[in-house]
């Protein structure tokens, strides 16, 4: 992994590491008592075209973000003025299966009904065994993911704890449990909660009985029976204050001092900055020496905010 001091490239979402789980202590269900040794974020690493840069390395660090002008779908690679979510152009996020509504609320899956954007996509995909699991980012909240990819997926939202609860045949039959838990659990992470403080841990194991409880489980899924809970790390000096911090054509530049990492957010001392929001910009990263507060132009930063 790279740690150039200045590299540009078209920005992509943060990557990260992460460690043998097989290595993990699990959680005693019997006692209910939380034994979990820590997943830590081993390593973050910044995309820039297939530049990989170490993020963990410069916390602590001063970091120059600058928008280059540029705006380059994920998709086709064309240079667009503006891009729709996920970093992709007009024409793409309205023909590919990841950008469809269905993917943000798979409980309206039509891959059944013969109509899905790439068939061959969504049976990769979509049609594979997913988990529900329950996470604290900032507070208890529900969510769904595919059966491998859940310590990813907590530590891509910021989530400081994490805990499988059920399996479900496809994304839209863990989707349908999602809906019925949402009634009684938020589905939503409060990003200025998330980038601002440590919350307070939750007893993830004792909201999930009570949800296998009073749920009726959709067809296609099923409760897990042992339940395993897991404690989440990031490479963080401090939070940030719980401001949203942006790169556009009217603010091209952002200095500050790099105080952590979270999530997509990279946790700076003027607030936060999403990278996520801005895939698919092409920037220029520069990293050096913490700066002194008293050389941060505060009033620069501030028309960051969006």
């Amino acid at each position: 992994m790279l740690s150039a001091s200045v590299l540009s490239g078209r920005l992509q979402s943060l990557v990260l590491d992460l460690p043998d789980v097989s290595t993990l202590q699990h959680m005693d269900v019997d006692r209910g008592q939380n034994h979990a040794t820590p997943i830590t974020a081993m390593e973050y690493g910044l995309l820039l075209d297939e530049q990989k840069i170490s993020l963990s390395a410069h916390v602590g660090q001063s970091i120059r973000l600058k928008f280059l002008g540029q705006r380059t779908c994920g998709n086709c690679h064309a240079s667009v003025n503006k891009l729709e979510g996920g970093g992709y152009c007009k024409n793409c996020f309205f023909s590919l299966a990841r950008c469809d509504r269905c993917f943000v609320s798979p409980e309206r899956c039509h891959f059944a009904q013969g109509t899905c954007r790439e068939p061959q996509w969504g049976e990769s995909y979509c049609m594979q065994p997913h988990v529900v699991y329950l996470a604290n980012s900032s507070g208890p909240k529900v969510g769904i993911t595919r059966e491998d990819r859940s310590f990813y997926r907590w530590l891509s939202q910021g989530a400081v704890q994490g805990m499988v609860i059920a399996h479900a045949k496809t994304r839209r039959d863990a989707g349908l449990l999602e809906v019925a838990i949402k009634s009684k659990v938020s589905d939503k992470t409060n990003w200025r909660r998330m980038v601002s403080m440590q919350p307070q841990n939750l007893d993830l194991l004792q909201l999930a009985r009570q949800l296998q409880n009073a749920i009726e489980l959709p067809e296609g899924t099923q409760w897990v029976s042992e339940m395993t809970g897991h404690d989440l790390a990031y490479p963080i000096q401090s939070h940030a204050p719980a401001q949203r911090l942006a790169i556009s054509e009217t603010h091209p530049e952002l200095l500050d001092n790099l105080h952590g990492i979270k999530g997509q957010y990279l946790l700076l001392s003027q607030g936060a900055f999403n990278v996520a929001a801005h895939v698919g910009m092409t920037v220029e990263v520069e990293f050096a020496p913490a700066l002194e507060a008293a050389k941060l132009n505060t009033s620069d930063q501030l028309d960051l905010f969006s």
